[in-house]
């Protein structure tokens, strides 16, 4: 110590700390244990008259070697007038603290992983100070299986990762930042070559993969069947100084990698205290300092010019030389990213109703008719939904099951569940296969939009996107008796219930589909109509539905 004494009175937790339900006696625990409260000292070698805390919310990763880091700047740094600089760092995870930025009980200091991928933050409310780490998004291996691919110096495509013999594992893209990340890299480096619909496949057969966090994904190398899933690199570091039974090493990807940047970031308006808001940016400043960036990178981060540990190499599974990096990721990737995974995560029930009109039977540029390309595009579709997905299928024109304009093919239930002498997957393909041999007739829409809206209404399930999606390549050629546009209207947006929505997604197939009408009708539901001006482009079309069908009418 230089002169100084730690002072003897009791302190009141932060905000943040308070917003945690943590006491003062929690504090001291937590400060035994590596997190919590640096110590507090007087530059005059004499009592504090008072404290000045400074709450720092961290990300989980660099939490640690940040409390050392405080307790260290507590023994060095001079206090804010009479009274002495109290550090707390607090472990979090980024979407905890975002809620409270704007409040009063925001920590003084925050310190994610990276704000690219994480919950939006208003730019007015944050104030980014310095960053203070770097580490690289890596692929991770077993040491033994990383060895046999060519040790430190082997690289692995992104898409190996996820169009290779196995699939990758990521954590949930949803809420790890190391998820999200790893899919806009391979959009990246795919994305001149990959179709709408494969991003969707893609992403569909990752999401069968995905593990709830990356300390899951750390778990499974001690598996029988390990698999290749994404981390930081300094996780990599930390999971082998565990001493673990199968070491992990760090694979770069050739194409490059997005880097976690650990800014430092100064939130506004959390007290009226000049004070607290200098303490916090001198701490900042000591986090740049020489030793404290040693401290840092012996905890396997970078420095942020991405120098590595003098001693980082094969004994912790990474490799020195920073790796070369992807452009960073454009924020309206990122949120269209976030919103596609997020449709594909939901569970689905959804009424496929399919126009089996005579004018289905007509034939575009290729040969094949409407009514093929809808069945190609539908089958393909179904590769695209979770098996525990709930799909039923009808078919409609005039008196298909009189007096209805339209029959039950399928009912609505999981697709893996028994139905029949198969699933009612299988059940599904052979009625989707029979539509060709169904085409003839008139065009029955609006009796049959009202049926299936009131279908699925009525057996609305809580916790599930219940929809209904009709395709149709003409307008309303019903009988006399059947409604009217203005009567459906008025009925779908009389029993439309937004606390319980079952949206309409109605797609045009073709240039005489009724888009004015199609439009009206999804809109009473609180969704869109979509079209296909060329039949062929029906697969892409149905793909964006189904994306988009979660958020309207905010899309």
């Amino acid at each position: 110590m230089t002169g100084r004494h730690a002072s003897s009175r009791t302190t009141t937790p932060s905000p943040w700390l308070r917003r945690l339900g943590l006491s003062v006696a929690a504090v001291a625990v937590l400060g035994a244990a590596g997190l919590g409260t640096a110590s507090v000292l007087d530059p005059a070698g004499g009592e504090c008259s008072g404290s000045l805390p400074v709450a720092v919310a961290a990300d989980p990763g660099i939490a640690p070697v940040l409390t050392e880091l405080a307790d260290q700047y507590a023994h060095t740094e001079p206090a804010a007038g009479d009274r002495c600089v109290e550090i707390d760092v607090t472990a979090a995870p980024a979407a905890t603290v975002a809620a409270t930025v704007g409040a009063a009980e925001a920590p003084h200091l925050w310190i994610p992983k990276s704000l690219a991928y994480g919950p939006a933050v208003d730019a007015a409310q944050v104030h980014e100070l310095a960053n203070v780490a770097l580490s690289p998004l890596v692929v991770v291996l077993p040491r033994q299986a990383a060895q046999a691919a060519g040790g430190a110096e082997a690289e692995v495509s992104w898409a190996a990762v996820v169009q290779g013999d196995a699939t990758a594992v990521l954590a949930d893209p949803a809420v790890n930042d190391e998820g999200l990340a790893s899919l806009l890299a391979v959009r990246a480096a795919l994305d001149e070559t990959l179709e709408q619909s494969e991003l969707v496949a893609l992403m569909t057969e990752v999401s069968r993969a995905a593990v709830a966090t990356v300390d899951d994904a750390f778990a499974t190398l001690a598996g029988a069947t390990p698999a290749a899933f994404t981390a930081t690199e300094q996780s990599v570091v930390a999971f082998n100084r565990t001493a673990p039974e199968v070491p992990a090493n760090a694979l770069y990807p050739s194409e490059g990698t997005f880097a976690f940047d650990y800014p430092a970031l100064a939130v506004q308006g959390v007290e009226d205290d000049p004070d607290a808001a200098s303490a916090a940016a001198d701490f900042v400043t000591y986090l740049g300092s020489i030793d404290a960036q040693e401290a840092i990178r012996a905890a396997g981060f970078r420095s942020p010019d991405g120098t590595a540990d003098d001693d980082a190499g094969v004994v912790d599974g990474i490799r020195p030389a920073m790796p070369e990096l992807l452009p960073d990721p454009d924020p309206a990737a990122v949120t269209e990213l976030t919103r596609q995974w997020a449709a594909l995560s939901l569970e689905m029930r959804m009424l496929a109703v399919i126009d089996v009109s005579g004018s289905m039977n007509e034939q575009v540029e290729g040969g094949a008719t409407r009514i093929e390309l809808t069945r190609d595009a539908a089958l393909e579709a179904l590769g695209l939904f979770p098996p525990s997905s709930s799909i039923g299928l009808w078919a409609f024109s005039i008196l298909q099951d009189p007096p209805n304009d339209h029959v039950e093919l399928v009912d609505i239930g999981p697709m893996d569940e028994e139905a029949g002498d198969g699933t009612r997957l299988d059940a599904l393909v052979g009625a989707l296969e029979s539509l060709p041999s169904r085409a003839e007739g008139g065009t029955g829409l609006y009796d049959t939009v009202l049926a299936a809206f009131q279908e699925v209404r009525g057996s609305y399930q809580a916790g599930s996107v219940n929809s209904v999606v009709l395709l149709t390549d003409g307008r309303n050629e019903d009988d006399p008796e059947g409604i009217d546009l203005e009567t459906l209207l008025t009925t779908l947006t009389a029993q439309f219930d937004p606390a319980n929505p079952v949206p309409v997604i109605t797609i045009g197939m073709g240039p005489e589909a009724d888009m004015d009408a199609l439009q009206q009708i999804s809109a009473a539901t609180g969704t869109q109509a979509y079209q296909a001006e060329d039949p062929r482009d029906i697969q892409s079309v149905f793909v964006q539905a189904m994306i988009e069908r979660q958020c309207r009418p905010n899309c």
